[in-house]
């Protein structure tokens, strides 16, 4: 089965919208990042706050968004089943113990919200999550089920 845009994934954040223009910019997809775009969206979330499986997944890996601070998490996820085809990154999130090699079910709890305004004083609070669809980054608004 061809993995296609007809293929839903999950919100991580209940009720999760895209950042809005904050100190340090706006959370959508092609944002300015300095000399760069940004590759994938920023869903507000509270510090804590749970973060849930977009899709049908198997954790391939932690995941470190900054090279020189290891404190920042998030996972990468490869699809599986009806979701093959997808590999997703989150981060901002401090996952559940042993999470590598895991195989997740859409919606499953994967970690809770970490603290960016330590890092980034005045930004929103915030995960990111990139979408890669066979090997092609991808809008993940166009994908995301009931993001506000």
């Amino acid at each position: 089965m061809a993995t296609s845009l007809n293929t839903r994934l999950k919100n991580p954040i209940k009720k999760g919208s895209i950042r809005k223009r904050d100190k340090w910019g706006k959370g959508h997809y092609g944002a300015a990042r300095g000399k760069r775009l940004h590759n994938g969206i920023d869903i507000v979330a509270p510090v804590g706050a749970d973060v849930f499986s977009p899709i049908n997944a198997k954790v391939v890996r932690l995941s470190y968004p900054y090279a020189k601070d290891l404190s920042y998490t998030g996972l990468l996820l490869d699809g599986i089943g009806i979701h093959k085809g997808y590999s997703i990154k989150i981060f901002y999130i401090k996952p559940l113990p042993n999470m590598k090699g895991e195989i997740l079910t859409i919606g499953e709890k994967i970690g809770s919200v970490q603290d960016l305004t330590i890092k980034y004083p005045g930004i929103t609070n915030h995960i990111h999550i990139e979408v890669n669809l066979n090997g092609i980054k991808k809008n993940p608004k166009l994908f995301i089920n009931k993001i506000y």
